[in-house]
Order: C-alpha cells, then structure tokens, then sequence
C-alpha cells in the first residue's frame, strides 16, 4: 500500500456516513491502488540488482506484511538484509524460510553466511560440516562458509580442504579463493595471498571483498598503509558505498593519527550507511576519542546486542568499560574477545592492564604468559610484565622485563617512561631522572614531563621542576595543565601571589578544566577566605552544572569549615545528580552517610550506586560496607563473597568479610577472612591490627600482644608493632608494660600522639610528676605543637584544673590564633570562671566555625554571662535546631526560660524531657526544676 492509498483511506473514514455502498467502493479502490506481492518482489529484485538493498528491504518487508507465509519473501529479505551487512537480523529471516520449505540448495548458502558473521561458526559446522547440496554453485557457496569457520576456530588443514573443495565444485569461484589468500596470509606468506586476489580483480574488478582483503594484507602484511589506502580508495570508486571499504580508510587515517580526516569518511559512512553496525561503532570510536565514555559505551552496545561476538566490539566495550573504571566489565567483554580469538593482541594487553588495575598482579602475567612464553611480547606487554611483578615485590624480575621492553623498544616513549617509573617506584632516583630527561627531551608528548616533574618534587628540587613544566608549556601552549602545574609547585615554594597568577592563567586558556579553580579555592580556606571559596565553586557550577568534580570540592569545603552534615550531603548528591554514572560520588556520598550513622540512608545510596553502576568494585564495597552499617550482616557477608570471588587475590574483600564476621560475633570465620588477607597481602598492616582488634574483642589480650610482637620482628624499625602492644597493655590497665612500650615507640619516631598516649597512662599509674617532666620536655623540643597543648587543656579540664586548662588552650591560640575550638574552650572556661571578656572569644568562634552546635551553645553561655538573656536563647534555639537529639541543649534552654521568667516555655522544655525517662542522663535534674515550677 502506498503513501496515497494511506491518504484515500483517511478520507474514506472522514466520510464513513455518506454510506455503506460508497465506502465499499471506495475499499475496492483502496485495494487495488497498491503494489501486488509479485510487484513488490520483482521490484525488489530489481533493487538488489542495483546494489540498492535498503530499498529492496523497505519492498520485501511490505510484501511480508501481506504475506508472513512466504518462503521466497522471508528467502530474498534475508539475503537484502545480509547485503546490507545486519547479519542477525538475516539470520532469523532465513531461518524462517528454511522452516517454511523454502529449498536447501537455496537457502544453506545464505544461512552458512549469515552464522558465520552471527559468530555461530561452531554450530555451523556441526550442522553442515558434512553437508552436501545437489547444485555445484551453492555447494561452492556452503563450503566456502565452513573453510572460513574453520579457519576462525584456528584449524588450516580443515580450511584448506574445504576452499579446494568449493574451487572443484566451481573453479574460479571468488569467496574461495579469497579464503584461500586469507590462509595463505596467516601462514605469513603475503605476496601469495595477494597475488590470488589480484586473480578476483582481475576477474571482477568491482569485488569489493577482494579489494578490501587485498588492502587488508597490504595494511597488516606488508605494512604498508599507503598502498593499503589506496587499494582502498579504489575499492570505493568501484562501489561508492561499500561500507567495509569506507571503514578500511578511517581506520588507515586514525592509524594515521588523521583525525580530522578520519571524521570526514566518517560523516560519508554516516551519509549512506547511518544505522549500520560499522556505522555504530566508528561513532563509538570517535566518542572513545573524545573521552566521551559513557556515550561511546552505549553505542558500541547498540552494535554488540545485534553482534554480541564481534570481537572488535568487545575490545572497545571493554576498553571504554576501562576508562569508565568499570574494571568487573572490562575484564568480561576482553575475556571474551580473547575466548574468541586469542591471538587478539589488543585485547590481551587491555585485559592485563585490567588485572593490573583491580590489585591482582598474577592474572597479569598469566593473561601475557602465551606471548611471553613464545617470545613474541612487544615492548608494551614487556612493561605491563615489568609492573605486575613490581606490585608482587619482584624487584628483580620486574627490573628484567622492563630493561627486555626498552630493548624490544627502544624508540618507544611509553615503555621508556613506564621503566623509568618504575626505576623511582624502587628508589632509584637519580638513573630515573636521567632516563625521563632525555625522553622528554625527544618526545612531544606530555607523559615522561609529568613523571619527571613529580621526580624532581620528590627530591625537592623544586627549580628543577619548575624548568621541566617550562619545557611542557612549549609542548602544551593553548592547555591549562602546565600553569596549573607551575601554581601547584610554586604554592609548595610559598609563592602565593604567583602561584595564583598561574592557576588565573590555567582558568583563562581552559574555562572548563577544574583544577585550579579548586587550587584557587584552596589558597581562599588557607587566607580564611571561605565565603570567596564558595563563590568561585558557585561560580564554575553554574557555568558547568555537570561537574561532578565541582560539588564534591563544595562537600569536602563545607566539612573542612565545620558546616552542618546535611550541607555536605547536600553537596554530595548534588554530584551524584551530576554524574550517575561517576563511582567517586556514590561512594562519597556512602561513605558521608555511614559517619554519620545512618546506616538505612547509606544503604539506600549504596542501592542507588548500585544500579547506576552494577559492576564497579568501589560500589559494590560502599554497598557491603552500607549492608553491614544498616545492620543487615547477612547481605552485606553475600556482597564481600561476590567481591572476593570476584577478585580472589585481592585482601580488601577478605578484610570487610572479617568486619562482617567481627559484627556478627563469628570470631573464628573472622579470623579465617583475616588469615587468607594476610596471605594475599603479607605486607598490610591493617591486617595484624585486625587480628589485634579481633583478638581483643575476644577476650585474648596475649593473642593480641603475640601480634604485636610479631610486627616487632618483621617490623624492627617500624613503631607499629610496638604502639599496638602499648595500646593492649593500655586497654587492660597494664600500665607499666603500655609505659614500656609506648617509650620504645618514641626511641624509633618522635610521635606527638604517643607521647600523649605515654602522659595518659603515666597519670593512670600515679607517676603525675613523671608525665610533668614528659610534657615539659616535650613542649620544650616542640613548642608549637597545638595538639599536644590541646591534649594537655583536655586532661586539665578532665581534672576539673580550669585555670590550667586556660592556660593550656591560650598556648594553642599563640600558635594559631584563629583556632575556632580553641577560642571556644577558652571562653567557656572564662564564663566558668566568672572572667570577663568570654564573649568576645565565643563571638569569634562562632564567627570561624559557624553552624556548629557546641560552640553556639558556648556563645549562648557568654551572653547569659553578660546578662544577654534574650539573646542566649536564640543562640540556644540555634543549637538544638543544629542537633535536636542532644538533651543537654535543650535543658540549658530550660534553664535560660526560667531566669527570663518564662516558666510556660520552660514547662514545654522539661515535659518534653522528662517523656524521655531514664534515657536521658539528667532525668533526675529535670524532675527537681520541674517541682520548682
């Protein structure tokens, strides 16, 4: 039916009741306006003849439309699709006609071809591998088919015999022969290969398969991309809309780095071909370019749901699904590239890196062992070797597999710095450093800059860097990377002025790149500028709504000036909202919910990350760790199993799986988690900390002393061992013992918080005059130690020693003036005191750390002091409406009611308390004011 047929029949309906008699006449008409399915076939073919298969596929399906039960229809739109290259898609068609009789001599041959690009080459020779057709040229046609199954399953003594079969059946045919010269050319011999497709072209010069073989061998044979383009080329002027032509010349001019060129057959690919799976997936590639990943990932799995073995496809999906850090995904599309075809050099190399990114080192090397065992591993997977058994501890292998890459490629920049990188990962600085000079003096690129400017930081040669980052700014004239470099180095320097004219200038060159913004915002907190830290971040988000990076600088600035917990969880799902599909925020905002101890709301985010982003690693830990703070041990034990058994050498699972075990009081599953981390990692503290700890909880303070011990003696230099023993003497009031070892603690490292350790069981051991000499000796060598003072303020206020205590605070505010805790505790004691000028301090406590609970309900005390009773109320309401669970607040504002003379609110106040019965400490005094009322 046409387009015309479609506007009678509208009309017919607009006049339905003008009568019976006229409509009918008018549905007669209707029916006999359009094509017939014979029509609709002959043209069809006609289409195909012209090489016009979209048409023919538009006829074909409308023919279908009015005949589903026909073989020859569903037999020739199977072959017009399968000319279009929508090989899937063929496949079911000719499947179809098959079941509806349609003869084998003329639909096995179609059906052989579309498996084979289906990724079906096994069930296609086991299906028709002795399967033997009447008719010479579809026998031809079969056999070619299962010569290149076989070939693909790696089997040349099968595919040769099945192209010499198809060459007897029907000599000269073109398909064999170009399977012949594909054999030929992975037996290494090239020139044969080509040469037996010159015989195609010769033949037919318009074989465009044959062209794009020929320019193939020519490409990966002879290497030569030159004559390969322009076999290419000329593959084209015979058929201008060959797609796998046109494909040909955008990879030659990628391999090119031809970018901008490549675009440009790109957008003619797109022109004529615009759904086509090659299509697909050169736009996933110059997404891929463009460090668009998420857009990049799903069109290539638009191309892998129609193709889900196109080994290409895989390789990208997987390489996207790398950059995105989705490693769980990247590792399954490589792997399964690799399964199909395990010569695939690229996607051995990505799946190594892989391995290498989620902490399992020996996947790494047993996914490079064919290459590395055959002698055949480049330069690449020498160094990805080399960096594997450097995270193993292999320091000798590892310095054998980088010097083989270097000598495997000696030119190549890439591997010449990962072996310098390595070289400073092992200390050796100075043959480092030499080795990233001289590349970075050959290389345009930008890589072995970056690695020797942050050697030359290492070293504090703080010129030598900032000369480097002069030589990257030639490199990189119109980027901001370089300026926000030198700011970063000239902030160590103490340049402020001019580290802040550099991070100016990074902003000018790119308006969109986040880092100095932040670095700006930073030199702001460190001026006390906070309020010009958020305007910048406001700012740059309402100029890029979607920074994720931008509101979780605005979190992590609202924590560091003591901002209320909902602003900061605010801020972080306002980055979640700005990128789903970002690990770091979800996880961020997880982690924010889990300090504050709300384990459901955390839970509920870790769900959310979780469905965004169901293969991270990093989610599915924040959703285990969520699971375990909701109090829900058995899921989140089900969630660490998954992420153990999906990284078996890993040690973090094991540890979250002891947590689990811990939390659920299962010691002895808690201890096998903690033995198998410790075996996977020998060298993570954290592990026998955890021992410790487990120890303790059960009751086996000795077991956790062996522990320390033990880290004594693998340890002898490090106080770890030693500040653990400390801690469990401590923890069972073995005073002297704790004593003992906190002070061999001090001998190794000087530790501002072990001596307060050592001060603390001193004074519990009544040797007060010994933890004085300790303090004053401390204090003496280190007098602007501020957490030490501090430390000394608390025990003093601990005693109930107020002046001491001033005294201890006002030392700190010598050293930083402006440390709003301080100021707070100082004019706290003032009040107390009965001192004047307690406002003051608690007005610019306030002032620094505004939005803060305890130190508005200082202030509230200063201003009662004052006599500022109206004032220290809305201080005091202040507060509670910051923390509404803390009854203290809201007894103190009670209190202030009753001196005002409010004794209704004051009622409200302590009958709201006194509900709380002995759930609230001060229960008893709220019953005494309760009787005065």
């Amino acid at each position: 039916m046409n387009s015309n047929a479609f506007a009678h029949s509208a009309a017919t309906l607009r006049r339905i009741h003008a009568g019976v008699g006229a409509a009918s006449v008018c549905l007669l008409l209707l029916a006999c306006s359009g094509p017939t399915d014979k029509e609709l076939i002959a043209s069809a073919k006609a289409s195909m003849e012209k090489k016009d298969t979209r048409t023919a596929v538009i006829q074909l399906k409308n023919a279908l439309a009015s005949n589903p039960q026909s073989g020859e229809v569903r037999l020739l739109l199977g072959r017009a699709l399968l000319a279009q290259g929508d090989a899937a898609s063929a496949l079911l068609e000719l499947r179809k006609a098959q079941e509806l009789q349609v003869p084998d001599e003329q639909v096995v041959p179609d059906l052989a071809r579309a498996m084979l690009l289906t990724g079906e080459q096994t069930r296609l020779i086991a299906q028709y591998g002795t399967f033997e057709l009447r008719d010479a040229s579809a026998g031809a046609d079969l056999k070619t088919s299962l010569a290149s199954a076989y070939a693909i399953q790696g089997d040349a003594i099968q595919a040769n015999t099945a192209a010499e079969d198809a060459l007897r059946l029907k000599p000269g045919f073109a398909p064999a022969l170009i399977v012949q010269a594909r054999l030929r050319a992975q037996d290494g011999s090239a020139d044969e290969a080509i040469a037996l497709l010159d015989k195609v072209l010769a033949a037919d010069p318009s074989d465009v398969r044959a062209a794009t073989l020929k320019a193939d061998f020519l490409l990966y044979g002879k290497r030569d991309p030159e004559a390969a383009l322009a076999a290419f080329r000329l593959a084209l002027k015979a058929q201008p809309d060959s797609v796998i032509s046109r494909a040909g010349v955008i990879n030659i001019l990628l391999g090119q780095q031809k970018t901008a060129d490549a675009r440009t057959e790109f957008q003619q690919l797109k022109s004529t071909a615009a759904g086509h799976p090659e299509t697909l997936y050169y736009e996933a590639q110059f997404a891929f370019i463009d460090k668009d990943y998420p857009r990049a990932l799903t069109t290539i799995e638009q191309v892998l749901k129609g193709f889900p073995n196109n080994v290409r496809a895989l390789e990208l999906a997987g390489a996207t699904e790398f950059q995105l850090r989705n490693y769980l995904a990247a590792e399954a599309h490589l792997g399964k590239a690799l399964k199909l075809v395990p010569q695939q050099r690229l996607s051995r190399l990505l799946l190594a890196q892989t391995y290498l990114r989620t902490g399992d080192p020996q996947k790494t090397l047993d996914t490079l062992k064919p290459v590395l065992d055959a002698g055949l591993a480049d330069g690449s997977a020498l160094a990805l070797a080399g960096e594997a058994h450097l995270q193993l501890g292999d320091a000798k292998a590892s310095e054998q597999a980088f010097q083989a890459a270097v000598k495997a490629a000696p030119a190549d920049v890439r591997v010449r710095t990962s072996a310098a990188m390595a070289q400073l990962a092992r200390g050796n600085d100075s043959s480092a450093i030499l080795e990233l000079e001289a590349v970075a003096a050959g290389d345009s690129g930008p890589r072995a800059d970056l690695a020797l400017i942050s050697a030359r930081l290492r070293q504090n040669d703080v010129a030598g860097a900032l000369k480097t980052i002069d030589g990257l700014e030639k490199k990189m004239p119109d980027q901001a990377l370089p300026h926000q470099l030198r700011g970063r180095v000239l902030t160590l320097k103490n340049d402020l002025p001019g580290a802040a004219k550099s991070f100016e200038t990074a902003i000018a060159k790119e308006p969109s790149y986040f880092p100095p913004v932040a670095s700006l915002a930073a030199l702001d907190l460190a001026a006390n500028k906070p309020e010009k830290a958020r305007e910048r971040f406001a700012a740059f988000i309402q100029a890029h709504p979607k920074s994720w990076q931008a509101h979780m600088a605005v979190a992590e600035l609202e924590a560091r000036v003591g901002a209320p917990a909902a602003k900061i969880t605010e801020a972080l799902r306002a980055a979640v909202k700005a990128n789903a599909g970002e690990a770091r925020p979800h996880v961020a905002l997880v982690n924010d919910l889990i300090n504050q101890g709300d384990g459901k709301a955390a839970l509920l985010a870790a769900q959310d990350a979780t469905a965004a982003l169901p293969n991270n690693t990093e989610v599915m830990d924040a959703l285990g760790r969520a699971e375990l703070a909701a109090g829900d041990t058995q899921r989140a034990l089900t969630t660490f199993k998954k992420l153990a058994s999906l990284q078996p050498r890993n040690a973090l699972p094991e540890m979250r799986l002891a947590e689990v075990h811990m939390a659920a009081k299962d010691n002895e599953s808690a201890a096998r988690s903690l033995r198998r981390a410790a075996e996977l990692a020998p060298g993570n503290q954290a592990i026998p900390l955890a021992q410790a700890r487990l120890a303790m909880m059960g009751g086996k303070p000795d077991e956790a002393v062996k522990v320390a011990r033990d880290l004594q003696k693998r340890l002898p230099q490090d106080p770890v061992g030693l500040t653990l023993e400390g801690d469990v003497e401590a923890s069972r009031k073995n005073w002297d013992a704790a004593a003992n070892a906190y002070r061999g603690v001090l001998k190794l490292a000087r530790s501002s918080e072990v001596t307060a350790k050592l001060h603390t069981v001193l004074v519990s051991a009544n040797k007060g005059a010994e933890a004085e000499r300790l303090a004053a000796d401390w204090l003496k060598a280190n007098p602007k130690d501020t957490s030490f003072n501090y430390f000394l303020g608390d025990v003093a206020l601990a005693q109930g020693d107020l002046p001491r205590a001033e005294a201890r605070y006002r030392a700190v505010l010598q050293v930083e003036p402006e440390n709003a805790l301080a100021l707070n505790n100082v004019a706290w004691l003032m009040v107390k005191q009965g001192k004047p000028g307690g406002l003051a301090l608690a007005q610019q406590a306030n002032k620094l750390l505004p939005d803060r609970a305890p130190i508005i309900d200082t202030l509230s005390y200063a201003l009662e002091a004052d006599n500022k009773i109206s004032e220290a109320i809305d201080a005091q309401k202040r507060a509670i409406a910051l923390a509404p669970k803390d009854g203290n607040l809201a007894l103190r504002l009670a209190k202030l009611y009753i001196k005002a003379g409010d004794k209704t609110r004051a009622r409200a106040e302590l009958d709201s308390l006194s509900r709380l019965g002995d759930k609230f400490s001060g229960h008893a005094e709220v019953s005494a004011l309760l009787k005065t009322l």
